[in-house]
């Protein structure tokens, strides 16, 4: 290869450096466990009136577990977390934007929250 044709093909591939996500891609459901402390995480996702995750993973101290994938659509959603045994969150909302990830967030003492956005 010459280094014109290297240079288009660069220029050609750096407008999608960075880009990893758009519309097409699924919902990634994490638990990410920032505490000192091993954790059972357990979640039900809901889109409309169909359960789409269900799953239960164990999460140890600083480190993050897939819980599972979905794809986004338009609508309600309801998630319901359970940490160790404990719902701890249950939540509706109504998503008209689309998004591709859904995050359990164990805090350092222990909290639970739900994020929710675009990851890059």
């Amino acid at each position: 290869m010459n280094r014109r044709q290297y240079i288009a093909v660069l220029g050609a591939t750096l407008p999608l450096a960075g880009c990893t996500g758009g519309p097409g891609d699924p919902i990634t459901m994490l638990a990410v466990n920032q505490d000192d402390a091993s954790h059972t995480v357990t979640v039900w996702a809901v889109q409309g009136e169909r359960l789409a995750v269900a799953n239960t993973v164990d999460v140890a101290s600083e480190k993050t577990a897939e819980l599972g994938r979905m794809p986004w659509k338009q609508g309600e959603y309801r998630v319901t977390v359970q940490v160790d045994g404990d719902v701890v969150i249950a939540r509706e909302f109504q998503s008209e934007e689309w998004f591709n990830m859904i995050d359990v967030f164990i805090d350092a003492d222990g909290a639970v929250e739900l994020n929710r956005g675009r990851a890059a």
